[in-house]
């Protein structure tokens, strides 16, 4: 086969580009709101000092030699928190930072900014795609350039320190410090979010994941973690198929996987110098390595044995906005609010294709359907049951006599599920079984492709 220029692309070298729509949808990362409870435990103080610089004037002139040109450049850590608690009238100062919260801040020379605050592995208010001024007061003034106020930002100068107040009213004392190195600008709590395969790295070039058979989905949520003294960290879903330009695809998954960051670089040659991370499944074992070069492009290695040899598979995801793609997202916005699974059998290709990667459940071999499941409303029990149905002389179902259960589990809130089999075709011999935690009774949906169940398109099962 002859090779294009994307088969002798480098792997570093691919994955350069930008998304800028993506820029403005991590800035809805704000986790959790510190305003009323004044930090996190551990990181919270007394009454304020006084020596601590009055939080209700904002303005005030910087040393004559501050400019917009002196600022370009800088980088800023905070070393002191304020909130007002308004449970106790009174204002609560933290140091900063601690062992799980830190905040800082980049006020590039293009005048573009970005400001973070971090509490555990995910954040707590990020400004990305941000815009920074100067006014001739010398007040500092960050902005959003999507044009979300709630990110919005003033500070002033004042010995030293440039001290700066959130919409929320929150206060950052934070000092000028050396700018991190290249990679620096990520940290872990990037990583939250939808990652898909892209690009897998083959004798140090990169090809094409889909044109291998290959198909991996990433997906990092937060969650409380009592380690520490309470914190929130990131946790990982990874789904990883193969051989899906066979008639028997490989799939694997590994749910819940630990996060650790590593104060090293994931490999040689990359952009990201400062950091990497380990995530581990400790059921198993099974170890995964993930950086990310810029906020929408994480390398991941598996480290693996072949024949007695270790090897190594280097991977490239990109970020999405959503499991869900587009066309499931539009079908399942218009889902009735009382919706128990959305239900939607042979979907086209622009459904199927991005949800590759999770495996599909055998209802019975060689099936030439596939059915798509989504849980909608609380984790559900469901069940595939043959057997044949109880109709009253008008048609509707009764009951359902089962002669045997096909599959038995749970499906979650949002957890896409697939299954194949052969829709039969007039009479339903296939019934499924929908159960929520409080009730007695299954919901029944006989599966069949004619008379009062049709099934072409999607459909919504409803209580």
């Amino acid at each position: 086969m002859q090779e294009t220029a994307r088969d002798k692309t480098t792997l570093p070298a691919l994955c350069g580009r930008r998304k800028q729509l993506w820029m403005s949808a991590l800035s809805l990362l704000l986790i959790l709101c510190l305003t009323a409870c004044g930090g996190p435990e551990g990181g919270k103080g007394g009454k304020p000092s006084p020596e601590s610089p009055d939080s209700g004037a904002i303005s005030s002139t910087p040393p004559a030699e501050l400019s917009a040109d002196t600022l370009g450049g800088t980088y800023w850590t905070a070393v002191q928190h304020e909130s007002y608690d308004d449970l106790y009238d009174r204002t609560n100062v933290s140091q900063m930072p601690t062992d799980k919260w830190w905040a800082d801040l980049f006020l590039n020379e293009d005048r573009t900014t970005q400001f973070r605050e971090v509490l555990g592995d995910t954040f707590n208010l990020y400004l990305t795609d941000g815009l920074w001024s100067l006014e001739a007061d010398g007040t500092l003034h960050l902005t959003d350039a999507g044009g979300n106020r709630d990110y919005d930002m003033a500070g002033r100068f004042e010995e030293g320190r440039l001290i700066l107040e959130t919409a929320y009213g929150d206060i950052f004392y934070l000092e000028q410090a050396e700018r991190p190195e290249p990679g620096g600008e990520l940290c872990p709590a990037n990583l939250a979010g939808t990652w898909r395969m892209t690009g897998l790295e083959e004798n140090g070039r990169l090809s094409d994941a889909r044109e291998k058979g290959v198909a991996s989905i990433l997906l990092f949520s937060s969650l409380w973690s009592e380690l520490d003294g309470g914190r929130y960290t990131l946790q990982a879903d990874y789904y990883f198929a193969s051989s899906l330009d066979t008639e028997e695809p490989e799939y694997r998954r590994a749910s819940g996987l630990l996060l650790k960051p590593l104060d090293q670089p994931l490999m040689d040659g990359i952009s990201n110098k400062v950091w990497s991370a380990q995530l581990l499944e400790e059921d198993t074992g099974q170890e995964l390595f993930v950086t990310l070069t810029d906020p929408y492009t994480l390398y991941l290695q598996e480290h693996d044995q072949r024949n007695g040899v270790p090897t190594v598979r280097t991977a490239v995801y990109e970020r999405e906005y959503s499991l869900f793609p587009e066309t499931l997202q539009l079908a399942l916005y218009e889902e009735p609010s009382d919706s128990l699974i959305f239900y939607w059998t042979n979907p086209p290709e622009e459904v199927c294709t991005p949800l590759e990667a999770m495996a599909v459940t055998k209802l019975e071999e060689k099936g030439l359907d596939r059915l798509l499941l989504v849980g909608c409303w609380y984790e559900t029990q469901i069940q595939f049951c043959t057997g044949e149905g109880v109709w009253d002389e008008d048609g509707i179902l009764l009951d359902w006599v089962t002669d045997e259960t096909l599959y038995d589990g749970t499906i979650g809130i949002d957890e896409p599920l697939w299954f194949s089999l052969t829709i039969p075709e007039g009479v339903p011999n296939l019934c499924l079984h929908m159960k929520r935690p409080w009730d007695d009774s299954w919901y029944l949906w006989p599966i069949t492709d004619s008379g009062g169940y049709l099934v072409s398109g999607w459909a919504f099962l409803t209580p």
